[in-house]
């Protein structure tokens, strides 16, 4: 049943990841394409859409996730709720409960050589696991490849564009201006750059 592999699955990613939402999505990137719940141009196109809306993106991930699964069953609509709800829960739960037991435990045993080293390992794990997903997700939104017919790899030439638009206007900002160029302005100028080019068909 539907309802019960996205608990399970989304149960073992909030189990799993360490790092935070972006240590989860090469989990969460395994696990939909895995039981092919879409492809890969559908899940760089969510990643975008979990960025632009409010909340932790793993979360939003997973609400999507469930609501579009959900909807495929027999239940529809209900269903794509019924969905959201229990992939999102499933995913927020080994968290919570394990800072629960953290914040119980974490000030008598945090100061413990094993545990003090155990969180070293984790921490360049975490790293890893971000680094990976943003070089995967860079190379397959500016260079996809082509599964039809022979493989070959193509130049997403409005995406190159952006993205190097994007990086100038950011040195710009930070290097020639010495400001921080805050998050949710180059989000919201990537959004308005992606409407304009290809709007006015510029590339």
């Amino acid at each position: 049943m539907i309802f019960l592999r996205l608990f399970l699955e989304f149960l073992k990613i909030g189990l799993f990841t360490f790092g935070g939402g972006y240590g989860m999505i090469p989990l969460v990137r395994e696990t939909v394409l895995k039981n092919g719940w879409m492809s890969e141009s559908e899940f760089i196109n969510m990643i975008g859409l979990s960025e632009v809306t409010p909340g932790p993106i793993a979360i939003n991930m997973a609400t999507y996730v469930g609501s579009l699964q959900g909807s495929a069953s027999s239940l529809g609509a209900f269903g794509g709720f019924l969905g959201s709800l229990i992939a999102t829960l499933a995913v927020i739960l080994p968290a919570f409960i394990v800072m629960l037991i953290f914040s119980i435990f974490l000030k008598k045993f945090g100061q413990q050589k094993h545990i003090k080293n155990a969180l070293k390992g984790i921490n360049p794990v975490a790293i890893a696991l971000i680094m990976s997903t943003a070089l995967i997700l860079l190379s397959d939104v500016l260079f996809p490849i082509n599964t039809t017919g022979s493989v070959s790899i193509s130049f997403n030439r409005t995406s190159i564009f952006i993205f190097l638009l994007i990086a100038f206007i950011y040195l710009v900002i930070t290097k020639v201006l010495k400001k921080k160029a805050h998050p949710i302005f180059m989000i919201c100028l990537g959004a308005l750059l992606g409407l304009v080019v290809n709007y006015i068909n510029l590339i």
